[in-house]
């Protein structure tokens, strides 16, 4: 598609400014058809006469909410798009003014109502559909969160505790010699305190808060209450730690610690380590170990925490990335932008 220099123009100023929009292709291209159909808009409604730039008592267009349900999915804020918006209008106006041939004051007002209806028509559609695509995301991530605690409490505290039981009752029904009886009955204690650990593991997560820490600090605190007795798990910083808005913080949280917890499930005995790396624009958080790996491409049943992560991460514009291959070990990878928004 050709596109007019002053078009071109403008789109390489967006794409310098809001370079996330620029190197993603698909961005790229909705960016390009968007604006091409913005300014299409205010030349129709130039020509048509049109005096008002009022354009939110139709915000509904279907073709609207699909850009914003986009931009839900590539994980850009409207508030990226509006600036994007100014930056067009800014730019463009005079551009505008010129093809339309508004000469007049009253022209140029014209002129004006028209570009700014053409582009603001976008934002009230695309703010919609980008909360509802962001609520939906919630919904999901809600429904995944409370299926994995009934999953652990069914697999991993009940089953503990009915061994336990178990243990004894076959302690009172055989009334074995003592020394057996001492062996069972210590069998049994293991394994309810074990079904308390991780019943006390699941509040932990529960109730992990970041506080007034940075992330890599608030992750140590709490990797020192889940795993006490774990001197494998080493974290380590990079670059110099960010304040991050305090609802990023806690779902990245919450999903760090998930990746540590499955660690412990899967690969129990490895070394853990988790290494953030800070920039200016983002943090790259590496959760690896040297554990017994799995295969990627296999179904995912019992890893019901991973769909849960990928919607978290989802909901704070981080991608989340997950590396492994039987015997060699397993890499989560969650890279996050600082940004306030």
């Amino acid at each position: 598609m050709d596109i007019p220099a002053p078009l071109a123009s403008v789109l390489a100023q967006i794409g310098a400014r809001f370079p996330e929009l620029a190197d993603d292709p698909v961005m790229a291209q909705s960016l390009l058809e968007n604006v091409t159909s913005m300014i299409a808009e205010a030349h129709e409604r130039y020509a048509a006469g049109v005096e008002s730039s009022v354009v939110s008592d139709s915000y509904l267009d279907p073709a609207h909410l699909a850009t914003g349900a986009l931009h839900a999915e590539h994980a850009q804020h409207p508030a990226g798009a509006m600036l994007a918006a100014e930056v067009l209008f800014d730019a463009y106006l005079p551009v505008f003014v010129d093809e339309v041939g508004a000469s007049t004051t009253a022209d140029v007002l014209r002129a004006t109502r028209a570009l700014h209806a053409g582009v603001w028509s976008r934002f009230p559609a695309g703010a919609i559909a980008y909360t509802e695509a962001l609520r939906q995301r919630v919904t999901t991530a809600h429904m995944d969160s409370r299926t994995q605690i009934a999953r652990d409490l069914h697999d991993r505290v009940a089953h503990g505790i009915l061994a336990g039981l178990q243990r004894i009752d076959l302690t009172l029904l055989t009334d074995p010699p003592a020394p057996a009886r001492t062996a069972q009955l210590e069998d049994a204690a293991r394994l309810l305190r074990g079904a308390l650990g991780e019943v006390q593991d699941l509040a932990v997560s529960l109730h992990a808060r970041v506080g007034d820490d940075h992330l890599d600090a608030a992750l140590a605190r709490h990797a020192r209450d889940l795993f006490p007795a774990e001197s494998a798990v080493a974290i380590a910083s990079s670059g110099t730690p960010v304040t991050l808005p305090n609802w990023k913080a806690e779902e990245a949280l919450t999903i760090l610690l998930e990746a540590l917890t499955n660690w412990r499930k899967h690969a129990s005995g490895s070394t853990a380590t988790v290494h953030f790396d800070w920039t200016d624009r983002a943090v790259t958080v590496t959760v690896s170990d040297d554990g017994p790996g799995f295969d990627t491409t296999a179904a995912s049943d019992g890893r019901l925490g991973q769909l849960t992560m990928r919607e978290r991460a989802g909901l704070i514009g981080a991608v989340l990335t997950v590396e492994s291959a039987p015997g060699a070990g397993t890499t989560v990878r969650l890279a996050l932008p600082v940004g306030a928004l």
